[in-house]
């Protein structure tokens, strides 16, 4: 099957319907499976997502008013239109079937243009929606973005952190909150500007997505502030991943104007079940208070929270 083809699903009793259908459609570029029922076509369309379905009313057993039903109360399936196709042209069964969610409906025996137009027009309008829903996605990732390193921001990071929090907390999991920040970027801002601190921060961010794993959420809390949510891992692991992106810092020689700078970090950790936190946000105090204990240490080191 052709993917890149709109697909089409046919769902009528009639062999003879049904045939006819797949092979107009098929000659139209389309990708077409058929099924006899409603029953046979949900089971189709668990590994099937097609553009369009064109559904007949009357069938034995599960009709297609019953089936339209099924399938717009279904997450996977709600979306995609339906032709309903019925052999009666009175109102009252037409407007039923736009009732129940249909997006429009042809006779029978219908006629092989105007089968094809309304087709081709569920197919444009349902490219629309898929196109429309796409930008939605990007759009809404972008929204959760910080717009300089392209790590997620301070609010997504909260509203991460307290979802982790949660499930952490019901399922008794461990799950660490890493604060860390560039030691003296001040001096950096101030010797070769904000543009080039700028670039450190960018720089900053591609060695901490490099070093974490997929599960992890890295995030710029602010300035030269980063934090990242560590789930289902334990004190020291994390402990060990952290110093792992601290020495990968500091060994790394950073450009700048012609320059090479050196630059370090302190990082701060604190663990759900360790810490005893009462909420996400004292979590994240824990976190800031190991941070600031290496800053008092001497700085270009982690500190873990002791709640003792």
């Amino acid at each position: 099957m052709d993917k890149t083809k709109p697909g089409i699903l046919v769902i009528d009793d009639n062999t003879v319907i049904r045939n006819l259908a797949k092979k107009l459609l098929t000659n139209q570029g389309f990708n077409v499976l058929t099924a006899v029922g409603g029953r046979e076509a949900i089971e189709v369309l668990k590994v099937f997502s097609p553009h369009v379905i064109l559904l007949d009313v009357d069938m034995p057993e599960m009709n297609g008013y019953a089936v339209c039903k099924t399938l717009k109360s279904v997450e996977r399936t709600k979306d995609i239109p339906i032709i309903m196709v019925t052999g009666k042209s009175n109102s009252v069964d037409k407007i039923k079937g736009l009732e129940i969610g249909a997006a429009d409906y042809i006779t029978k025996p219908f006629n092989h243009g105007e089968l094809q137009a309304r087709v081709n027009t569920q197919v444009e309008m349902r490219n629309i929606w898929l196109e429309l829903q796409e930008k939605n996605r990007i759009l809404e990732e972008l929204v959760k973005k910080d717009g300089l390193t392209g790590l997620y921001n301070h609010r997504h990071f909260h509203e991460r952190l307290s979802k982790e929090y949660s499930r952490a907390k019901r399922y008794h999991l461990p799950l660490c909150c890493v604060i860390l920040d560039i030691d003296y970027f001040k001096r950096v801002n101030d010797q070769f500007g904000h543009q080039s601190g700028d670039l450190v921060l960018k720089s900053m961010a591609d060695i901490i997505l490099n070093n974490i794993r997929d599960v992890d959420l890295p995030a710029r809390y602010g300035g030269e502030e980063f934090s990242i949510i560590i789930p289902h891992t334990p004190l020291e692991k994390t402990r060990a991943m952290m110093e792992r992106v601290r020495v990968h810092i500091s060994k790394t020689d950073f450009q700048i104007i012609h320059q090479t700078v050196n630059i370090t970090i302190s990082i701060g950790i604190a663990e759900l079940r360790d810490s005893n936190a009462a909420t996400y946000r004292e979590l994240i105090k824990f976190a800031d208070d190991a941070l600031y204990t290496a800053k008092s240490n001497g700085r270009n080191r982690t500190e873990l929270f002791n709640a003792t």
